[in-house]
């Protein structure tokens, strides 16, 4: 048996394990958040008044599907499950956004340009795209200068708190309803997405298990050599 040949095999393929232990990938997504206030309703009949509330949501920009909507309405939609927190005083809620179930239906991230109805304004929030191609008349994010963007990119944008975010949304917790709200300054971000470092921890295991191997063949070529 040709041993030093085998350490090499042994030592190869124990790096090769250590390669391919999780690194978290290649930073490939992105974050949205989207923040706001103030807002009055209730989710899965639980009541909250005059709550601030935050969605955040992470997907793969490469994904993002540009649209218009009348012919006139141009925007940027990307598909995510974005995870709402909703504080209401000492009270926090959260739910994931989720569609109705209808084919074709998704939920995520626009980004929409309403210049040529109002010069100069846009808007970033989290809704609804049906699957027949219209959007949904509800919407949490912010409204404003500067914040029509492609949702490829770091961004950061601030301007007022969107006037269509009364309404129904769909959760997985149940029905959460916005009865009402208060004009409040929102925010929309766009950053990349944590990259978990690979644990030390599991290196250091993998290197001890090839020494610890290494010398039990070390051992048993001695003992083959004693008794030749």
């Amino acid at each position: 048996m040709n041993l030093p040949r085998l350490k090499l095999r042994f030592i190869v393929a124990i790096a090769a394990c250590i390669l391919a232990t999780p690194r978290a990938a290649k930073a490939s997504t992105l974050t949205y958040t989207a923040t706001g206030g103030l807002i009055t309703g209730t989710l899965n009949g639980i009541p909250f008044t005059n709550a601030t509330w935050s969605i955040v949501g992470t997907a793969d920009p490469t994904n993002v599907v540009p649209g218009n909507f009348f012919g006139a309405i141009p925007y940027n939609f990307l598909a995510m499950a974005p995870f709402l927190t909703i504080q209401s005083g000492s009270s926090t809620l959260t739910a994931t956004l989720v569609t109705s179930g209808s084919t074709g239906d998704q939920v995520g991230a626009f980004s929409l340009d309403f210049n040529v109805f109002d010069p100069g304004v846009s808007s970033s929030v989290f809704s609804y795209l049906n699957g027949d191609g219209s959007s949904s008349s509800v919407g949490m994010g912010v409204a404003g200068a500067g914040l029509y963007t492609t949702l490829q990119s770091p961004f950061s944008g601030s301007g007022t708190q969107t006037n269509g975010i009364s309404g129904s949304y769909f959760t997985d917790v149940g029905l959460m309803v916005i009865s009402s709200s208060t004009d409040q300054a929102a925010t929309f971000t766009i950053v990349a997405s944590a990259v978990p470092e690979i644990d030390p921890a599991t290196g250091g295991s993998a290197l001890s298990l090839v020494a610890g191997v290494l010398a039990m063949i070390e051992q048993r070529r001695r003992r083959a050599t004693l008794v030749a």
